[in-house]
């Protein structure tokens, strides 16, 4: 069975196309393209990163990016499976060897066990031997429960100002150059692909945003409706973008 990364290099050389075509269409760097082609993907800057890559290569090659994306995660569980296997077969061995272990004669056990029986019978015999001497009633105190009387119930305070906070993040994007980027807002995936000079897109959040881009220098964001900073220079590939309500100022000019 042929890996990922050998089905989309046969798929590429069939097209006659260079994964130097393919960094400069995409700004991908040739080194992170080498890597999932060679099936080093523990070389690539995490999953997200990982499927952004596949999903620009499929795209400039022109094939089914879905396809190897699910190749992609059938890969990875049968990775999962071998290493649980492994460790379990690891685990099994010490056990075997504790088993057979408790399984040895131990005389000390024996004697230890025919001590304690001889102790019983003795207890027995002193027992039946001796005088019964008969004990008084148990006496009950009466006990008088006491009902706590009910404490009154205050109003919620609701500090002034609360209520009517707006918390969120808005992030507007231009593209000055062509550019690939995922954003996924509060862990969902909202922006993924490769866009065009001149195009533009929103993305909200309630909490935070998640940003991968493979042109770090070919947009223009804003925040909020206030001008942001460069995310990095032309051709850059910046991952773990994370812009959240406590840190998105930071971001600004």
């Amino acid at each position: 069975m042929s890996s990922l990364g050998q089905d989309l290099k046969r798929e590429r050389e069939l097209r006659a196309i260079s994964l130097q075509d393919i960094a400069n269409r995409t700004k991908i760097g040739l080194r992170y393209l080498q890597a999932l082609e060679n099936d080093k993907l523990d070389l690539l800057p995490g999953t997200f990163f990982i499927k952004g890559i596949l999903r620009a290569y499929s795209h400039c090659i022109e094939v089914d990016a879905d396809f190897f994306v699910n190749k992609y995660h059938e890969e990875i569980l049968l990775q999962e499976d071998a290493r649980d296997k492994d460790r379990k077969r690891r685990e099994e061995v010490p056990r075997v060897r504790a088993r057979g272990k408790s399984l040895r004669f131990r005389p000390w056990a024996v004697l230890l066990l025919i001590a304690a029986c001889a102790c019983a019978v003795l207890l027995i015999f002193v027992t039946i031997g001796s005088r019964k001497i008969p004990r008084p009633p148990l006496q009950i105190p009466t006990v008088t429960t006491i009902q706590p009387s009910p404490e009154p119930i205050l109003p919620a305070v609701v500090s002034p100002g609360i209520a009517n906070s707006k918390a969120g993040i808005r992030l507007d994007i231009a593209f000055l150059a062509k550019t690939w980027i995922h954003i996924a807002a509060d862990g969902r995936v909202v922006l993924d692909g490769l866009y065009e000079a001149g195009k533009t897109a929103t993305c909200d959040a309630a909490k935070e945003l998640v940003i991968q881009i493979g042109n770090a220098g070919g947009v223009e964001v804003s925040l909020n409706g206030r001008p942001a900073k460069s995310f990095g220079a032309s051709g850059q590939v910046v991952t773990d973008i994370r812009i959240n309500r406590d840190n998105w100022t930071d971001f600004l000019k």
